[in-house]
């Protein structure tokens, strides 16, 4: 698990650290105050040999890029628009060591990149053979890792315009889950249910889904209308899809599958309370522990309710333990700058009505 996470000029943070984190890290602030920015900077860190990422961050966000233009397609990444500038992304671990991802717009020194392995072209006109990178622009990720292994991977556009891929060996020891908002993933969670339960693991994840929905028996992938669903027993005459018990359901279910799926990774929710009613919060929380510490697994989640603050705290304080803290990301004077809360001042901070969001 990571003690501390320090972003520079990416998106929306000149200069920002966070510490003190713990097993689970609710995540709170006004609009625009960086935190799913935050989550981003996370999930592109922890996979420093797959130069997509970057991209893929935007197509969370539900931005796709036609034009392949450099500005357009790596600048809203960098702090200010500076594509001159280098984004900095960096962890300390519990055993003190400190991981590096450094991202950087260059023009491209090679003349040509083979395209074979894991160097192929990522586009579908892509050719066997030479792609020509002269004077194309490159957004070079170097990385080193905790004990001094370096790599190299890049994302490009080519003079025929397209993107590809170089990806080097070095790897994230951990494994990072991003789970935006408001997309579904039916196809990857059925995957990841599947995977479960060849481990022999499903008991596991249906007793803890029970926290949500008592009348939950068991759990299969079924094929539905040709494609494979999630399908539950809820003691009807036959199972039902799960999108079918409701939306937060579904929103636990894929919660705690990307936990289970995650062991001594990352898994990290933007707006976490979507599709869940308030009154379900505390046992949603609950739930989330449990998944968090058999996995060893840990959470970064974003929230702008204060039902999910207040639940996520009773949830661990009727717990064994409190392995959770709260951060707010406040705006001071242009620059972003992180409030943490722990179980005291959590409990201050509500008994008061004191705003936290």
């Amino acid at each position: 698990m990571y003690k501390s996470f320090t972003i520079k000029n990416y998106r929306c943070f000149r200069d920002f650290t966070l510490t003190n984190l713990e097993r689970v890290n609710l995540i709170a602030g006004k609009n625009n105050s960086g935190k799913t920015s935050f989550l981003e900077a996370l999930f592109i860190h922890i996979g420093p040999n797959n130069p997509d990422l970057p991209l893929r961050v935007n197509r969370f966000r539900g931005i796709e890029f036609f034009e392949l233009v450099p500005e357009d397609l790596w600048g809203p990444l960098f702090y200010n628009k500076e594509l001159d500038k280098t984004i900095e992304l960096s962890s300390i671990n519990e055993r003190d060591e400190r991981d590096t991802l450094c991202l950087k717009l260059v023009e491209a020194e090679e003349a040509f990149i083979t395209q074979r392995g894991t160097e192929a072209s990522r586009t579908s006109e892509a050719e066997p053979g030479k792609t020509s990178l002269a004077g194309a622009t490159e957004l070079v990720l170097d990385y080193e890792n905790g004990s001094g292994k370096k790599g190299t991977s890049r994302s490009f556009i080519s003079v025929d315009g397209k993107i590809g891929l170089k990806l080097s060996n070095i790897k994230h020891k951990m494994r990072a889950i991003f789970l935006p908002a408001r997309d579904r993933f039916l196809g990857v969670d059925s995957e990841r249910y599947s995977k479960l339960d060849r481990l022999g693991k499903a008991d596991q994840l249906v007793h803890t889904m029970k926290l949500l929905e008592p009348r939950l028996k068991r759990l299969s992938v079924l094929v539905t209308g040709g494609v494979p669903l999630i399908n539950g027993d809820i003691g009807l005459k036959e199972q039902i899809p799960v999108p079918f018990m409701g939306e937060g359901v579904v929103r636990l279910l894929s919660i705690l599958l990307a936990i289970y799926d995650a062991p001594d990774g990352i898994v990290l929710i933007d707006e976490i309370e979507n599709g869940l009613h308030h009154e379900v919060m505390a046992d949603v929380w609950k739930a989330i522990a449990i998944a968090a510490r058999e996995s060893d697994t840990q959470i970064y989640a974003t929230t702008h309710s204060w039902e999910c603050v207040v639940a996520a705290h009773q949830a661990f304080s009727e717990s064994h333990t409190y392995d959770f803290l709260f951060h707010r990301f406040d705006m001071d004077d242009g620059e972003i700058k992180p409030v943490t809360y722990d179980k005291s001042k959590l409990d201050t901070a509500i008994v008061t009505g004191l705003e936290i969001r």
